[in-house]
């Protein structure tokens, strides 16, 4: 169940959501012709509709129902709505009308934007520099027309910033949002937990510290470094100009957007802007730029460093060094005597790479290869989570593969699947591969409840829901697990084409398997899917 918490205000409950057909929406919001469903995110699920009153094309956005609290909900979405609706600026999205549905879901009609979001273009067709300023620069322009406004986004990241085909932004989603200046306890906000902790605010996962526009300030400098880049910085971080050859000028502006403390960052996005057109004049002569690749962003990434959120910033990684120049340093470190300590140039001790790329993939290996995947860090104590998730597992049939701080390696198989709650390992351990196989999960709920533990415990990549028979929009909640890189589902009778934009959704696959001998594919399905979902292996194959 998902919940919304602001500081100082009663939880808001919504209940399971599975997004209805467009024939289902058509009876329940009768002002608008639903068209298509686009895609469901963490709040909700957008469609394209045509509001029938002014003949114009729109996207509506359905909320979840509300469980407990309603009637609070209620009023503080109203107050947003009218708050938003009175941003009227060309690079946000304006929203046109908001209502109720008779069974209780909330709605609101936004503009509908022909093009795509941030992120389906970086991975499609990484931007230059100079774009990459020109749409930083507009979502700036934005940002601060809002925050003059009383508004503050607090969900910015590249999914949420749309490009028209013209190459102008419009920033999009401010389901999130709350108005400044409310009382304690009469935030208008729609907040729901937020499942893209990257980019938020250290205050923002804090309910005991306050919100202010600098949150967003924060998310932007996340955004650019990714922009730059291809990944998001976590703990300790190389400069971007390190990374991709940038600007110097790049490194300054996200280590001053990222500073954990909020009176440490720049205070307007205004200011921010300045620095950005400064370096949009002279970004045609970024001779080394060059954005690294998917497949390279994963080879580089190490395990991010732990840095706690009371620090000033989240601090940016020196250069790494050569095994043979690691080696050579050692030996001058041993000969300056055992107690001597060598600290890098930035206050931080090296921290070990770690090369734990294991193949996810069900044996056995098909081609072409499948993307590594990075191991997440094992606990240092038991976590109740993981043990919830693992004995719901057996419970329904399944069976789940670990790692521990003594075996942090992902293996499969015979001697690797754990089927029983008695063969655990007895100390701490992470789960990453559920499966069910033979036995599909038999209903909507279970599945609902299997996605809900794994996004809690935040360690399952792997999940295999071979067999699986149920209505096709209950593919819906996969859309939902963040960690997901790897599902296997096939022998299922879902995989029609239907079943597309619930599977290209899951934006973070790089493998998926589909098919069977029972139920083959349709070449055009796979054809789709393979477009939409251009970083992700999609292997079709009937044995």
């Amino acid at each position: 169940m998902q919940q919304a918490n602001d500081h100082g205000v009663d939880a808001v409950h919504f209940e399971p959501f599975v997004p209805p057909s467009t024939e289902e929406l058509d009876a329940l919001i009768p002002g608008y012709k639903f068209l298509q469903f686009i895609e469901r995110g963490g709040m909700g699920a957008v469609y394209k509709a045509v509001q029938k009153s002014l003949n114009r094309t729109v996207a509506v956005k359905l909320l979840p129902r509300v469980h407990r609290n309603k009637e609070s909900f209620a009023e503080r979405f109203k107050r947003e709505a009218h708050a938003l609706a009175q941003l009227n600026h060309p690079h946000i999205i304006a929203v046109h009308d908001f209502g109720e549905t008779p069974d209780g879901q909330m709605y609101y009609a936004m503009e509908f934007v022909s093009g795509m979001d941030l992120q389906h273009l970086l991975k499609r067709a990484p931007p230059e520099p100079r774009q990459i300023l020109k749409i930083i620069t507009q979502v700036c322009e934005a940002l601060q027309f809002a925050h003059e406004h009383g508004i503050v986004h607090r969900d910015i990241k590249p999914a949420n910033i749309l490009v028209d085909e013209r190459g102008n932004v419009k920033v999009a989603d401010f389901g999130l949002a709350k108005v400044m200046g409310q009382q304690i306890g009469d935030y208008t906000a729609t907040g729901m937990t937020i499942d893209t902790p990257d980019y938020i605010a250290p205050e923002a996962l804090d309910q005991s510290r306050s919100i202010d526009h600098r949150a967003d300030i924060y998310s932007l400098g996340v955004m650019i470094y990714e922009l730059f880049t291809g990944h998001v910085p976590k703990g300790v971080w190389e400069p971007p100009s390190i990374r991709s050859g940038a600007d110097k000028g790049i490194d300054a502006v996200v280590s001053k957007a990222m500073q954990n403390n909020p009176e440490k960052r720049y205070q307007h996005v205004s200011d921010m802007t300045q620095v950005l057109e400064k370096l949009f004049k002279n970004s045609d002569n970024w001779k080394n730029f060059r954005r690294p690749s998917r497949s390279e962003v994963v080879k580089a990434m190490g395990e991010p460093v732990n840095v706690h959120s009371n620090a000033d910033t989240i601090r940016m990684k020196p250069l790494v060094r050569s095994k043979r120049q690691m080696v050579w340093m050692a030996g001058v470190v041993m000969l300056l005597g055992t107690g001597a300590t060598f600290v890098w140039q930035s206050g931080w001790l090296p921290k070990q790479k770690q090369d734990r790329l294991e193949n996810e993939v069900v044996s056995p290996p098909l081609p072409p290869p499948v993307p590594a995947a990075i191991s997440q860090p094992v606990p240092a104590s038991p976590d109740a989570a993981q043990l919830k998730l693992a004995l719901w597992v057996f419970e329904h049939s399944g069976f789940v593969n670990v790692q521990t701080p003594s075996n942090p390696k992902r293996s499969m198989g015979e001697e690797s699947d754990i089927y029983q709650a008695d063969a655990l390992p007895a100390g701490p351990f992470t789960i990453w591969r559920v499966c069910f196989s033979p036995k599909p999960i038999p209903d909507e709920s279970g599945l609902e409840i299997l996605t809900s533990q794994i996004r809690e415990v935040g360690t399952v990549s792997n999940v295999n829901l071979r067999g699986l028979a149920l209505p096709v929009d209950a593919l819906g909640v996969l859309a939902t697990i963040e960690t997901l890189t790897n599902l296997d589902i096939m022998e299922s009778p879902m995989i029609t084409s239907e079943a597309i934009p619930y599977l290209a959704a899951c934006k973070h696959l790089i493998y998926l398997r589909i098919g069977g001998a029972k139920y083959a594919i349709d070449s055009s399905v796979s054809a789709e899917l393979r477009a939409r979902l251009p970083d992700c292996v999609v292997n079709d194959s009937n044995e």
